[in-house]
């Protein structure tokens, strides 16, 4: 690998940086404070964003940021099943075996989110890939967050796809679900000066302060990621990887467009 080459004390662009060290860019920490003030109201929440925009991410950095006696995050990451399925998911997910039927189901996963709720501990199910749910599971949702005729909001949802999402909520059948959400957050990609930055913040964190990628090749790194992080980190890691096999101590912009050129 190209660590030593660069005198990186650990690999730069990775995933699992704590939510601590993540770079702080204007709509992370706006998409954080909005869910950090609806999940507390137990709201549903429509977050979405293009692929690798940082969404999960931002969920993520929210829960560690939320008391973990007072919460109680489920995380489903592709719930384009049926609605029975999700339903046994969900309760796997808090320890009880579910019923076999769908009526069922929803009726213990109802009784198991008031038992949480009573015991001071607020259920939060996260669903990702949101986009994908089938209007069957958009109707179950709308039946599973009418509480008490809406009276007592019992656990927050938060719906986590890309911008289809917003389509599919507005199709005729789903405006039921789609009036019961409480915080709608778009997350776009960073600005060029925000870009930059990124790429300074993950090579401090990988422990290299010193340049790395010129201007040039930094401008066309946004032109070609358009500022989405995960772009950011797959173009950064190839360039940085070519630029060791090319014994180069800077990635320059002959490096980028030989990357995104490979990559287009």
């Amino acid at each position: 690998m190209f660590d030593k080459h660069f005198g990186f004390s650990t690999l730069p662009f990775r995933k699992d940086i704590p939510p601590l060290a993540l770079f702080p860019s204007r709509g992370h920490r706006e998409l954080v404070a909005k869910l950090t003030q609806a999940i507390p109201r137990a709201e549903i929440i429509c977050v979405t964003g293009d692929i690798g925009a940082g969404k999960s991410t931002a969920i993520r950095a929210a829960q560690q940021s939320l008391s973990a006696a007072l919460y109680r995050f489920i995380y489903i990451p592709n719930p384009g099943m049926a609605a029975r399925d999700l339903y046994h998911e969900l309760l796997r997910e808090l320890g009880v075996q579910p019923p076999w039927s769908t009526t069922s189901a929803r009726r213990q996963l109802r009784d198991t989110f008031l038992a949480l709720r009573e015991d001071g501990r607020t259920p939060v199910v996260v669903l990702d890939e949101a986009h994908k749910l089938p209007p069957a599971v958009l109707d179950e949702l709308r039946m599973l967050t009418n509480f008490n005729m809406d009276s007592t909001p019992v656990f927050a949802l938060v719906l986590a796809g890309h911008p289809d999402l917003s389509r599919l909520l507005s199709r005729r059948g789903n405006e039921a679900l789609a009036q019961r959400i409480g915080c709608r957050f778009h997350l776009t990609g960073m600005d060029w000066d925000e870009m930059k930055s990124y790429v300074a913040h993950h090579l401090k964190l990988a422990g290299v302060t010193r340049p790395v990628f010129t201007e040039d090749a930094l401008r066309l790194l946004f032109q070609h990621s358009q500022g989405i992080p995960r772009r950011v980190n797959s173009l950064a890691l190839q360039a940085l990887e070519v630029a060791y096999l090319q014994e180069k101590e800077l990635v320059d912009i002959s490096i980028l467009e030989l990357v995104t050129a490979d990559a287009s």
